[in-house]
């Protein structure tokens, strides 16, 4: 499991990219999901920092910086 904020976990299995939210596609596919109900925020009200998209096609937003959330994801690889 990949720590993505406090108390918020999501299968590294399921992973299938970790991106930045701030190009328009993404925060276009970001508003396109909520209205699917296929999104996921783990953010706590602080400012989306990462968009973590999931084999399913439902994605899960967090505070947590892109950097850091590979950073985690390679830990957990090697571990």
């Amino acid at each position: 499991m990949l720590t993505i904020g406090p108390n918020c976990y999501v299968n590294s299995e399921e992973i299938e990219a970790i991106i930045p939210p701030e190009s328009a596609p993404v925060k276009r596919m970001i508003s396109d999901r909520k209205d699917a109900d296929l999104c996921i925020e783990a953010t706590y009200g602080k400012r989306v920092k990462s968009v973590i998209i999931l084999k399913s096609g439902k994605i899960v937003l967090s505070a947590v910086t892109p950097e850091t959330l590979s950073d985690r994801f390679k830990k957990l690889r090697n571990a």
